[in-house]
């Protein structure tokens, strides 16, 4: 999508307020959500208000909230897609929805979504890594789309690798203590060294209380991935040995925040051509294919449910300890096991029994933390961070950071440069 330039911005686009519907100020992932919002609303000289779960609950009191915030747009966090908030409540102002199946249901709205079909993917190579001998996937208590857009795009890694996979049935409306049960029979006939793909974190602390209830060790006979970075579970249950894919939360409020400026563009001009007669009547807002942006996967949080049977073995810790050390340092996985008695090929062997993957894979998992951790500081120019984390020319990093963040490392700076905050 096209990048609005400010000069260029027709009547209400600078210098209103962007009205957040459906937003929890307490909930500390939506927080970060927001700040990409406020990211791009700064470059506009936007005010943000934030209406909560609460008064959005209250569709009689929301045309008493548009009359006072007078917004000149609305971004609506609609995660609830059997009781939502259309269109047609917000009195024709250019809107956004966020991460929900509105775009499904309402012709023509823009929205902004995960892209799941990553999400999964980062989530199989993670537990591909480790060579299991199969693969499970376990979909959320909801039936929401994301859910099964995780699930299916799971299952299709594993049929293009010739990987057989199976799936916990979801059933809507199934009582929760009902569910657990049924996840605990169907846990019991999983094969050992099979890797499960949880489509969220709270899925993933019911299948690892599943699989010890049925005397299963998490990683030595099962390995597990969920999705959310252990930010958003709410079951209550430990996910701190719990390897997760993290989703770039600032990411989509900066998407949808720039997308609802090219909303207030599109709206702002078909009122101008009104007022210059073009088509005459109210303003006709011009006819286009719904807007869509994607945010995706950040990285994964690499925890001990991925880590392979053996990560006590104390010579593969002092490995893992010299990656942390020196892997930004240009340690390669040669040098690595040629510190170490035995042949390359036997110490990488037990260094994947140990931990799940590669050494290579460690090696470079750190660096591009390193990366990331470089690229958030506006002061370290990008040419140089190649040499700061350990690659060997910056051709090799940005050609990596494209195929794993799908992005330049530049575009990765501008949507999340602290500078904008």
């Amino acid at each position: 999508m096209r990048a609005i330039s400010k000069k260029n911005a027709v009547g209400a686009h600078s210098g209103g307020v962007v009205l957040l519907l459906g937003w929890d100020p307490a909930a500390n992932v939506e927080n970060r959500v927001v700040d990409g919002v406020r990211r791009h609303a700064k470059t506009r000289d936007w005010r943000i208000v934030i209406a909560n779960a609460g008064t959005v609950a209250d569709a009689g009191g929301l045309p008493d909230l548009l009359a006072r915030v007078r917004p000149v747009g609305c971004i609506v966090l609609d995660q609830n897609e059997d009781a939502s908030i259309p269109p047609r409540l917000l009195g024709g102002l250019p809107v956004v929805y966020f991460d929900s199946g509105a775009r499904v249901r309402w012709r023509g709205v823009a929205s902004v979504r995960c892209d799941n079909a990553a999400v999964a993917r980062l989530a199989y190579q993670e537990l591909s890594a480790g060579l299991p001998r199969s693969y499970a996937a376990v979909p959320t208590q909801s039936m929401r789309r994301w859910n099964a857009e995780r699930i299916a795009a799971f299952r299709a890694l594993c049929a293009a690798d010739g990987k057989p996979c199976v799936a916990f049935a979801g059933r809507r409306g199934e009582d929760p203590d009902r569910r657990l049960a049924r996840l605990r029979r169907w846990v019991a006939k999983l094969p050992r060294k099979c890797a499960v793909f949880a489509a969220n974190d709270n899925t993933a602390v019911d299948v690892a209380a599943a699989l010890a209830a049925n005397g299963r060790s998490v990683p030595r006979d099962n390995t597990i991935v969920g999705v959310d970075g252990g930010e958003r579970a709410t079951c209550g249950g430990d996910v701190s040995a719990l390897s997760s894919v993290k989703i770039d939360r600032e990411q989509s409020g900066y998407l949808a925040a720039r997308l609802l400026d090219s909303e207030i563009d599109r709206h702002s001009r078909a009122a101008a051509d009104c007022r210059a007669g073009v088509g005459g009547g109210a303003p006709r807002i011009a006819a286009a294919s719904p807007s869509e942006e994607l945010f995706g996967p950040l990285l994964v949080v690499r925890r001990r449910s991925t880590c392979g049977s053996g990560r006590r073995e104390p010579r593969i810790l002092e490995a893992v300890e010299m990656i942390r050390r020196e892997a930004c340092e240009g340690l390669s996985a040669a040098v690595l096991a040629a510190r170490f008695p035995g042949s390359r090929n036997l110490f990488e062997r037990r260094f994947r029994e140990a931990m799940g993957h590669s050494v290579l894979d460690e090696i470079l998992h750190v660096r591009l933390q390193r990366v990331l951790d470089l690229l958030s500081r506006p002061d370290m120019p990008i040419s140089a961070i190649a040499a700061f984390s350990g690659f060997s020319s910056d051709r090799e990093l940005r050609q990596l950071f494209l195929r794993r963040f799908r992005c330049s490392m530049r575009q990765w700076r501008v949507r999340h440069s602290p500078r904008e905050r």
